[in-house]
């Protein structure tokens, strides 16, 4: 949900000159005359209970109802004249100044000539119309330029009325449910296209054209609900009864009184086809109506649309193509794609648009099967086990999103992308209930076109009272109101976010937001690829956990005065925010624009801060939105109106009321006692101590302020006190290092340089690491000497190891060549070992046969002699005696010696060549 970062500004609260745009000390004459009032009472007037839309608004420029006039003014102009004179208010005669800026005119009056009490006025999108409806009537304003109503001159401007039905709309007896601009109109300079719902379920679509003043007189299609309820055949007559006609009692009269109705969409490309062409109806009883499609003459679709309709027409034909479909179903399929082919095989019209962006496409409404479609429901939003009885007072939709996947089947990914949404495949109703609680609702199934069959082809039977549930997801009740009589809460949808919505009661307004619940459904439902098993689990957590979220961000405690439906604005230049007034001043609540990725905030806003410094700006982008500290949310004092009410207007007002007689008696003769007199007397003390009586409360309520700003103010100076000690012991404080030498603490300023030289540094060395990294395996670079040299040795290396190329041209392994080797080697060791062992064995049994008497041949005793010079004994290490060749024993043993380290020294030798040459063989493959 947004975030709220301020309260009512400075430009727009007492005594600035844009306070005055929202109220009006001069007396006002009755909203509503009567003639049945009293002359010493007040006036006989019944409460109203309906919707109070009185603030509208076009780009930054607003509208607002005071009295029973209608007020223009320029949020942008007024900011920008209130900064000026307050940035001037530091010179020496600024106070002067800003108390004569303060006395200025900031709007205009829009003169229209309304009898009744307006209760609701509704700019068209195109910002061309103004919807003016009171009670029983609607008139439509042509709203002038921008460019006129921003001129110097402040005078009243007088609008061009037309009145919708004179005789129509005029019926005590059907009061207006609600006034809606259809959002799929083909607005141009001079049309437009309205469509007006009255308690007594009559819906009537009027295709205004300026030039044509009969197309105020009668609209262009009119549906009686009730007779469109049980209608069997699109060749009966469902418009509603005329003024004066006799009317049967009926059951539907009480279970088909319409509290409220709104359109499923907005006219936007990522909504479903059908969403901005379904106009939802809310019964005061609790059901709930469909109406699809309902479509001007002429209608604009949105880029989206037609491709949707075609696409959801053919695959309902291909999903029924069985022999087991349902005939009701079969002929509806039927009807919705006769009804699509007519929109395909027509050519668009083209027409200028009313934004200076050049021309855009018409179409026709398709004149087959019907101009009146088929009334969908009763949809029933509360649960068949609750048997508590609900009454709504207002209902908004959110629509489903568009389905991707079959639209741009076969299509560039680009083109698909250019319709991402991030919203569910399925329809979120809201509605508003006179207790105060919310209901929130889905539709899974969803509404399509329906149309009643043409007589004399098989007919649809008689629809079946049978109520759809749809699946109820939230409900929860806020604060009660004190004067529940005149509540009646109103749902408006929030432009930036369409899962966001304003709930308005007659002291509150509430912000509910289903965006992290939307997203998180719709982040399971859209994604690609195979269904898990954990899904299931996963939804049914979803929807366990809190789906909306709640903030209560306006507030009045005054019991006079009852809130308007806001309106929202979002304007660079302005912000992002909500606007809403009652009958003596404005309320209004900023949020945070983090859907634009960068908010804008005044870091000495308007709302809380001094005017020197309310002209700088920071931009702060998103990641750094939650290490800012956002400014207070409370909302600021707003002294009382009767501190800035016209006294005289009480007076004024019951000496209108005085017959004449006794008027000249207290005018213009001298005042006598009589019961006349003192009754006159007596309304007259009433009067001034009820007033009497308003001052000493907002006087005590002011000084309560006054009192409490003062602690407040004591409290923030203590903390700001504390605060700077602290940061001047910080400063002053030392360290103690291991080595129990005393060292200051760096201050944050040298910390912070510390820091950006290192990642100086770090960038520095990053960046060399990048250069020298992009240098090797660079494209035809020629070998140093040294690489050269180094790959001949390894060459060398390798053939002397054995690694080599067979015969048959395949590589032999340097691993395996080697291992061969060393066994080899191994062996050749160990028979020199054995051969020396017996060599000294037979020096020795020489050694011993020599000391006998011996009569060999002397052949024999030379073999003898030369084996015993080629050995050495152990036992006669110690003789120095010579062999017969004349080697002494000791030599042979040092030459023995010898051999054996010369093994083991080439054993060593070639197992670190083998590991070398593993390691080489790694890092070449």
């Amino acid at each position: 949900m947004p975030k709220v970062i301020g309260h009512t500004p400075p430009w727009l609260s007492r005594p600035s000159a844009g306070a005055k745009v929202f109220s009006d000390p001069a007396p006002q004459s009755p909203a509503s005359p009567s003639k049945r009032s009293s002359y010493l009472g007040s006036p006989a007037s019944t409460e109203y209970q309906g919707p109070r839309r009185l603030v509208a608004s076009r780009g930054t420029e607003i509208f607002t109802v005071v009295g029973n006039k209608i007020r223009w003014a320029d949020l942008s102009l007024i900011k920008d004249e209130w900064e000026e004179n307050a940035h001037s208010g530091h010179s020496r005669f600024g106070l002067s100044r800003s108390v004569e800026s303060a006395t200025e005119q900031v709007y205009r009056t829009l003169d229209v000539s309304i009898y009744y009490q307006i209760r609701q006025i509704v700019t068209s999108p195109s910002g061309i119309f103004l919807a003016i409806a009171t009670e029983h009537t609607v008139h439509i304003a042509a709203l002038p330029p921008s460019s006129r109503l921003r001129d110097q001159d402040r005078s009243p401007i007088k609008l061009k009325t037309f009145q919708l039905g004179p005789t129509i709309h005029v019926i005590p007896e059907s009061p207006l449910a609600s006034v809606l601009w259809h959002p799929l109109a083909s607005s141009t300079a001079s049309t437009d296209c309205i469509v007006t719902v009255t308690a007594e379920a009559a819906v009537r679509v009027w295709e205004l054209d300026r030039s044509n003043k009969w197309s105020f007189e009668r609209p262009a299609l009119a549906i009686d609900l009730r007779k469109l309820a049980d209608g069997v055949s699109c060749d009966q007559d469902f418009e509603p009864s005329g003024f004066g006609k006799t009317k049967g009692f009926s059951v539907d009269d009480f279970d088909m009184e319409v509290s409220a109705a709104c359109f499923g969409g907005r006219g936007k490309d990522d909504e479903d086809a059908w969403a901005s062409m379904t106009l939802w109806t809310a019964m005061r009883n609790g059901d709930i109506y469909a109406l699809c499609p309902l479509l001007p003459t002429k209608w604009k679709p949105t880029s989206t649309t037609i491709p949707s309709l075609s696409t959801n027409a053919v695959s309902r034909m291909a999903s029924i193509a069985g022999e087991h479909a349902d005939m009701d179903e079969r002929r509806a399929a039927d009807q919705q794609y006769e009804w699509v082919q007519e929109i395909d095989s027509e050519e668009p019209l083209l027409l200028d648009s009313t934004d200076s962006l050049g021309e855009f496409e018409v179409r026709l409404r398709p004149q087959n099967p019907s101009a009146i479609p088929r009334l969908q429901g009763p949809f029933a939003i509360q649960p068949e086990d609750d048997a508590s009885d609900i009454e709504i007072s207002d209902i908004y939709v959110c629509p489903a999103t568009i389905d991707e996947g079959d639209l741009m089947s076969g299509e560039d990914d680009d083109d698909f992308d250019q319709f991402a949404s991030h919203g569910v495949p399925f329809t979120t109703v809201c509605v508003a209930t006179t207790d105060n609680e919310v209901w929130f609702a889905i539709d899974l199934d969803g509404v399509s076109g329906q149309w009643l069959p043409k007589k004399g082809k098989s007919t649809f039977g008689v629809p079946t009272p049978d109520t759809k549930e749809l699946t109820l997801i939230d409900t929860f009740a806020l604060d009660a109101e004190a004067d529940s009589a005149s509540n009646w809460p109103m749902l408006t949808g929030d432009i930036v976010s369409s899962y966001s919505l304003f709930l308005t009661t007659s002291k509150h307004i509430y912000s509910l937001s289903l965006n992290d619940w939307t997203t998180h459904l719709a982040a399971e439902m859209t994604g690609t690829g195979n269904v898990d098993p954990g899904m299931r689990t996963r939804l049914e957590t979803a929807c366990e956990t809190q789906v909306c979220i709640t903030d209560k961000v306006i507030s009045t405690n005054d019991a006079t005065e009852t809130l308007s439906a806001p309106t929202i604005v979002d304007d660079m230049s302005l912000g992002y925010l909500l606007l809403t007034a009652t009958t003596s001043s404005a309320y209004s609540v900023f949020f945070d624009q983090a859907h634009l990725r960068a908010s804008t905030l005044a870091l000495s806003s308007p709302e809380l801060t001094t005017t020197s410094s309310s002209r700088q700006l920071a931009r702060i982008s998103p990641s750094e939105e939650n290490d800012v500290e956002t400014l207070p949310t409370r909302s600021p004092y707003v002294p009382a109106k009767i501190f800035y009410a016209n006294h005289l207007y009480p007076i004024e007002q019951m000496k209108q009321r005085l017959p004449p007689t006794l008027k000249r008696a207290v005018m213009d003769k001298p005042m006598r006692l009589s019961p006349a007199m003192l009754e006159i007397m007596t309304v007259t003390h009433r009067t001034v101590s009820a007033q009497s009586v308003e001052l000493e409360k907002a006087a005590a309520e002011l000084f309560r302020r006054c009192e409490r700003l003062r602690e407040e103010l004591l409290s923030q100076v203590q903390q700001m006190s504390e605060l700077a000690q602290r940061l001047q012991h910080l400063r002053s404080s030392e360290e103690v290092d291991e080595d129990g030498t005393v060292t200051a603490k760096k201050s944050v300023t040298t910390r912070i340089q510390d820091a950006q030289n290192r990642q100086a540094k770090l960038l520095a060395r990053y960046e060399a690491l990048r250069r020298k990294v992009g240098r090797v395996g660079s494209a035809k670079r020629e070998l140093s000497s040294k690489e050269k040299t180094w790959i001949e040795e390894i060459d060398a290396l390798s053939r002397n190891v054995g690694v080599g190329v067979r015969e048959d041209g395949d590589e032999e392994q340097a691993g395996d060549r080697l291992d061969k080797r060393f066994d080899m080697v191994k062996q050749f060791s160990r028979e020199l070992l054995e051969e020396g062992k017996r060599v000294i064995v037979e020096q020795a049994q020489a050694g011993a046969a020599s000391s006998e008497p011996s009569q060999q041949p002397p052949m024999s005793a030379s073999v003898s002699t030369i084996r015993s010079g080629t050995s050495a004994s152990g036992a006669g290490a110690g003789s120095s005696t010579s062999s017969t060749f004349g080697v002494s024993s000791r030599l042979q043993k040092e030459k023995i010696a010898d051999v054996m380290a010369m093994v083991e020294r080439e054993g060593a030798v070639i197992d670190a060549v083998m590991k070398r040459l593993d390691r080489l063989n790694v890092e070449y493959t």
